[in-house]
């Protein structure tokens, strides 16, 4: 246990930082330590990556020691990468794939960050289970190709436009009545853990299935709130926001009522959270498309990226 410990500490004080590794790190450093992480995690050697100190790890938004959760999990097959994003001028690179628990494969999102090319932060969000979430087939994970290639230059907005408009997207879906605080593409469509989404766990396959139809529907009215949203990764050529966000369903009740008088049933009844990691599309001032990662959470689970640390991380 003594030894454990150490190694720990060691790496995490940096001993084994290779050298260099404090200059600075552009975006195909960060896109390589991003490739690099989920290979050491595979390889189950935390030691060969440059560690900053101190630095933060979590896994569906609980604190742990580097070398603890994914890390002792994981198997031996390197996760397939779907697509990732850095943000040199946030320090912030996002890894979207198949992680794997021993035999397991399941959809991640990983979240790095990155300072003085050293790893400062690491937060995974790890969707391992098909209820109640959406889930299709973690082993062909992939990100439309439509969301990765570049923007028109007449339709690219500055980085603090690009996220009002993310942020106005999650407030349409928020305790959804029908009214639209974005513009959406007549094609757009949500898409968490592989699955097009149309509603909040509703009991129902409506007609439309584009963004604006579902809201105007009210289908996310579980959606109580929102909440603890960040937009750490912003790439104004491709138009895409990388939004996190904790999405608290109470439920209140069994059942609820669409914008059309219609009442819906859900197919819980029980509160919880959604931890979600999507890249919003938006081209012009239009909210294209959304891909991402859901994984649930104990209803109201605080977040510690938004709320802050404690001085001390917790032990093995």
């Amino acid at each position: 246990m003594r030894a454990v410990r150490f190694l720990l500490a060691t790496a995490l004080l940096g001993l084994a930082v290779p050298a260099g590794a404090s200059a600075p790190c552009d975006e195909s450093c960060m896109l390589r330590l991003a490739d690099a992480l989920v290979e050491a995690v595979a390889a189950k050697d935390f030691r060969r990556l440059p560690w900053a100190d101190p630095v933060h790890f979590t896994e569906n938004n609980v604190p742990l020691m580097i070398g603890d959760g994914w890390w002792g999990s994981t198997g031996a097959t390197v996760g397939q990468k779907a697509f990732s994003l850095a943000d040199p001028q946030t320090g912030n690179v996002v890894w979207f794939g198949t992680i794997w628990d021993h035999d397991e494969p399941s959809f991640g999102a990983l979240r790095i960050k990155v300072t003085d090319g050293k790893i400062a932060d690491v937060e995974l969000i790890a969707a391992r289970t098909p209820w109640p979430i959406p889930f299709g087939d973690p082993r062909t994970f992939a990100i439309s190709s439509s969301m990765i290639s570049p923007v028109a230059a007449d339709k690219r907005r500055s980085r603090e436009r690009l996220i009002d408009l993310a942020d106005n997207y999650l407030a349409t879906k928020q305790r959804n009545n029908g009214a639209l605080l974005a513009d959406f593409a007549p094609k757009c469509a949500m898409v968490e853990n592989g699955v097009q989404i149309t509603s909040a766990e509703a009991e129902i396959q409506p007609r439309a299935t584009d963004c604006a139809s579902v809201f105007r529907a009210g289908l996310f009215a579980p959606v109580e709130r929102i909440r603890d949203r960040r937009y750490p990764i912003v790439d104004v050529e491709r138009g895409l926001v990388l939004a996190i966000s904790v999405q608290d369903l109470p439920a209140r009740e069994k059942t609820f009522t669409t914008t059309d008088g219609k009442r819906i049933a859900v197919k819980r009844d029980y509160p919880m959270s959604r931890l979600v990691a999507e890249l919003v599309r938006i081209e012009g001032d239009t909210v294209v498309r959304s891909e991402g990662v859901v994984a649930s959470l104990p209803y109201r689970m605080p977040t510690p990226w938004h709320s802050g640390f404690a001085s001390k991380q917790p032990r093995h």
